[in-house]
């Protein structure tokens, strides 16, 4: 079995994947954006943005990831830029707004010129670790995207399950078959199914 703990839904074999978020996040007050180049990580902080979205449609928008890229293109966006990988490489040209939640992995905010809008936060999702936890299965492949749902998981071990980590977690070995680093955006990670 195969289990995907990110926020946003995989596609995925429905026989042999299951999908439980094990973060939610909920939208915080924010301001309006000015119309100017966007910059997001991620497609969360745009889909909390409560401002009327037909104003920034036409702004170009730098991106991470093929999948915010289409995700944008389905929402709108008619010039949407995939930058590349990681966040960390990314070149800001100002002025831009840089959308995003609590936790993110580059503060874009301390840039001259960017305009830091935080559109959610996020916390654990109770119900869905609960349901890891009670787990029986033998063999499984957990992919964990958060540092936080990690933290929740590892009051047990897991000696017949391999951990698939994103390099902001840092699992200890022992409660593991075995751990991976992964980047959620690369071509070998079985999530990026479009």
């Amino acid at each position: 079995m195969v289990i995907y703990t990110q926020i946003t839904r995989p596609v995925f074999d429905l026989d042999q994947t299951l999908w439980l978020p094990c973060l939610e996040t909920e939208t915080v007050k924010h301001i309006r954006a000015h119309k100017q180049p966007l910059v997001l990580t991620h497609i969360e902080p745009i889909k909390h943005y409560e401002h009327d979205i037909s104003e920034l449609l036409g702004e170009r928008v730098y991106c991470i990831g093929g999948r915010t890229f289409s995700r944008l293109l389905q929402m709108g966006f008619i010039n949407a830029w995939i930058f590349g990988p990681y966040a960390k490489d990314m070149i800001i040209n100002s002025p831009c707004t840089w959308f995003h939640g609590d936790k993110y992995a580059r503060d874009f905010s301390q840039m001259s010129g960017v305009t830091a809008i935080q559109t959610y936060r996020s916390s654990v999702n109770k119900e869905s670790l609960e349901k890891i936890l009670t787990m029986e299965d033998t063999s499984v492949s957990l992919y964990v995207y958060s540092s936080k749902v990690l933290e929740t998981l590892e009051v047990k071990s897991y000696p017949t399950w391999t951990l698939y980590h994103t390099k902001s977690c840092k699992p200890n070995p022992e409660l593991w078959l075995e751990t991976k680093s992964f980047y959620p955006g690369e071509e070998s990670n079985p999530s990026l199914n479009f």
